[in-house]
């Protein structure tokens, strides 16, 4: 399948879309999501976080969930580029890209990378040409890609170089880790017990590394996910409250209830009401 076909690149000037972002399609596998503000700025929901994108700011989110813009402010100008880690060809630089592209975003998870001049000059310039590129009508998708794998790896090289406080790479792993697993087990297992088990480490260790990088518990993390997948359920389909407290665990539609309006200040059903 080609790129064109499998939507596995897509950029737009941030002036084009406002606070809607072009949706992703669907995917099992993670989507890059990067931001670059040269003007205004953007607050975007990424992963249970609210990160804010000031001017010369680049963002860099890696996930199944695509992050969405809640607020934008001045006379917002950037890019929003979407991509598939597997974007790339031949497989060994595809996997080196995919390792570079996790190990970005779980660094730039909580707030983004203040670029210098001459990286930020660089990286408009690149994006610029991605935009003029994927907009011609037979695109060159192998020119496309070098000019991705660069961006990639000047942000890269800029991390490195940069004066981030980033989190020891253990916990990040640890971290990471441990969300893709709630991912995958939320509905039936709601203990951090049981994925620390997972994770070969104690309940208490995977509780320090979470709260190292999420400033969270590993309880409120689980808890966060679990109010999303609330929100997503009662918003995108008709299953009934009570089924929708079964399906995330909750032992009955009232503690559900307490749950979520201790969290939204709002029932259950009033939420559904209102999205609606």
């Amino acid at each position: 399948m080609s790129a064109t076909d499998s939507g596995d690149f897509f950029i737009v000037p941030l002036e084009q879309t406002g606070k809607d972002l072009p949706a992703s399609p669907a995917s099992k596998e993670p989507v890059a999501e990067l931001v670059l503000v040269t003007s205004g700025y953007v607050v975007r929901e990424c992963d249970f976080h609210s990160v804010r994108i000031n001017p010369k700011d680049i963002h860099l989110s890696f996930s199944r969930r695509p992050a969405s813009i809640s607020e934008g402010g001045g006379e917002l100008q950037g890019w929003y580029c979407r991509f598939n880690a597997a974007f790339s060809d031949p497989v060994y630089l595809k996997e080196n890209l995919k390792n570079q592209i996790e190990l970005i975003s779980s660094f730039l998870h909580q707030y983004p990378l203040r670029l210098r001049n001459k990286t930020f000059q660089r990286l408009a310039v690149n994006l610029d040409s991605l935009t003029h590129l994927f907009g011609e009508a037979e695109k060159d998708y192998s020119l496309i890609q070098a000019y991705l794998v660069t961006c990639i790896y000047e942000i890269r090289k800029e991390m490195k170089e940069s004066s981030l406080d980033f989190y020891p790479a253990k916990a990040f792993s640890i971290t990471k880790q441990y969300h893709d697993l709630l991912l995958a087990h939320l509905e039936q297992e709601q203990s951090p017990a049981f994925y620390a088990r997972l994770l070969k480490i104690t309940p208490n260790h995977l509780n320090k590394s979470v709260r190292s990088v999420t400033g969270k518990t590993a309880i409120g993390v689980l808890n966060e996910m679990r109010l999303t997948e609330a929100k997503l359920r009662l918003k995108h389909t008709d299953d009934a409250v009570c089924e929708i407290a079964c399906q995330l665990g909750f032992e009955d539609q009232s503690y559900f209830s307490r749950f979520f309006r201790k969290a939204t200040g709002s029932s259950p059903i009033a939420f559904r009401k209102k999205q609606s």
